[in-house]
């Protein structure tokens, strides 16, 4: 007999299923049950909830209280995001979680209702490894996880009547996060000249043996600890080495009236810092086209670079490539740009935002769209753009002798990872790591952060 009750609703679905079982049934289906065996079953019963019903690609569950469902989601991502998890396909497994609380039917073998349909629309949307949940859900929650929540905006979602406010949880340590800020503050802002007299200006954090930052992009070195994408590696690095990183020409702190815009020039500028940092020697963390320089200063000056560390490189900038998709794509973004780069909400930087860091929360992106903004000039942008658009070093990496960690998201939507597979095949001496995310750099609440975080400090700790 079926009867009318509220339930807290945790809905779980498979990543990719699909595409997996095409792979190969047998060995994603004996994966997925030794899963929900010896992972997702276990953490339901700890925190008090049953398992209404498991298909091949997912869950229902219901718990008596909210606080017990998210507790039982949180600790079944956070499992998941072990870099060594057990369950490979061979693709690491990845969830998808959403949540809510509401009136459900209970006819004793299935569930039913708004409650079912709004926890099954919000695992649906939620990042791969991530938690989608109800504002209603984390308010029933509790206090307890509120530093774990991150506003996601309202929301609809086909067949939900009205718009429903949604949370993500954020699986960044709330400690790191004060400690970033900290790191931010350390160091005095300290100017150098490139050969050309451009005004550079730099910064040191963290104590032991140097690594430098090549610029990627733009940036702001004052603002570098807020960014969701650079914030997490840099304070991962500064808590293991001296962590030397300056500001481009023409953005942040550095010059913005530089005449040069060029390539050359851009290497030029990092030589000028190891030079002003008292460098002989040291390795490179290149995030972006960081790489692209890193690689070249490697080339031209091999004695100095003991190791780079790539994160969505490329070798070759979108006009350069053979995909006329690519070249009508940079001539497009430069002239954005350079004519809608001061627009307010909602801005092309707030595209940019989304582009670089999908997997961020709401919040984290809108700060650092505002943030780009004093970043860089449209004038400025249009310049850079065209430069960058325009690198092609694939005749000089033949010519790096120093190791290189090579990483790429599979999902980037900034540079492709065919680019990343491109570098690592032209360099004598790398070794390529792709990471499944859609993140052109992974923010520590991506579900591939641990094994980015993992495999960089060691590489570090090899050659630093």
């Amino acid at each position: 007999m079926s009867r009318r009750r509220l339930a807290a609703i945790l809905s779980l679905d498979v990543v990719g299923y699909s595409r997996m079982m095409q792979g190969g049934a047998a060995s994603v289906l004996k994966t997925l049950n030794a899963l929900y065996r010896d992972l997702v079953t276990p953490k339901v019963t700890e925190h008090g909830g049953r398992v209404v019903k498991l298909m091949g690609d997912g869950a229902l569950i219901d718990f008596p209280s909210a606080s017990q469902a998210l507790a039982a989601a949180i600790a079944i991502q956070t499992a998941l995001r072990a870099p060594d998890h057990p369950y490979t396909t061979p693709e690491r497994i990845q969830l998808r979680a959403g949540l809510h609380v509401g009136d459900v039917t209970d006819d004793g073998n299935d569930i039913f209702g708004d409650g079912v349909n709004i926890a099954t629309r919000l695992q649906a949307a939620a990042e791969p490894g991530g938690i989608l949940l109800s504002k209603m859900m984390s308010d029933l929650a509790g206090s307890d996880f509120a530093p774990l929540m991150r506003g996601e905006g309202l929301h609809s979602y086909k067949g939900i009547a009205q718009p429903i406010e949604v949370m993500s949880v954020t699986f960044a340590d709330p400690r790191r996060e004060d400690s970033r800020a900290a790191f931010a503050k350390m160091g005095d802002i300290q100017y150098c000249r490139s050969k050309d007299g451009v005004s550079l200006a730099w910064t040191e954090s963290g104590t032991g043996s140097t690594v430098v930052k090549a610029p990627n992009w733009i940036g702001n070195i004052e603002l570098d600890w807020r960014n969701p994408a650079l914030s997490p590696i840099l304070s991962s690095v500064a808590h293991h080495h001296r962590m030397v990183r300056f500001d481009a020409r023409l953005n942040g702190l550095s010059d913005w009236d530089a005449e040069a815009c060029t390539f050359e020039s851009f290497v030029d500028d990092l030589e000028a810092v190891f030079d002003a940092a008292g460098i002989d020697r040291a390795p490179i963390l290149a995030i972006s086209q960081g790489s692209c320089v890193a690689a070249a200063f490697a080339a031209r000056r091999p004695e100095r670079v003991s190791a780079i560390v790539m994160i969505g490189g490329f070798p070759q900038g979108r006009a350069r490539r053979t995909s006329a998709k690519d070249k009508a794509r940079a001539q497009a973004l430069k002239e954005m740009m350079t004519a809608g780069w001061d627009d307010d909400f909602p801005s092309l930087r707030d595209l940019m935002a989304q582009l670089i860091v999908p997997g961020a929360s709401h919040e984290a992106r809108l700060q650092y769209a505002e943030d780009m903004r004093k970043m860089i000039s449209p004038e400025n942008m249009g310049r850079y753009r065209e430069t960058i658009d325009n690198i092609d070093i694939l005749d000089r990496i033949a010519n790096v002798s120093a190791p290189c960690l090579v990483c790429h998201a599979t999902g980037d939507r900034m540079q492709p990872v065919e680019q990343g597979r491109l570098f690592a095949k032209g360099l004598p001496n790398a070794r390529f790591i792709s990471f499944d995310s859609p993140n052109h750099v992974l923010p520590d609440n991506d579900p591939e952060w641990p094994r980015l975080e993992r495999e960089v400090l060691a590489f570090l700790a090899q050659h630093a």
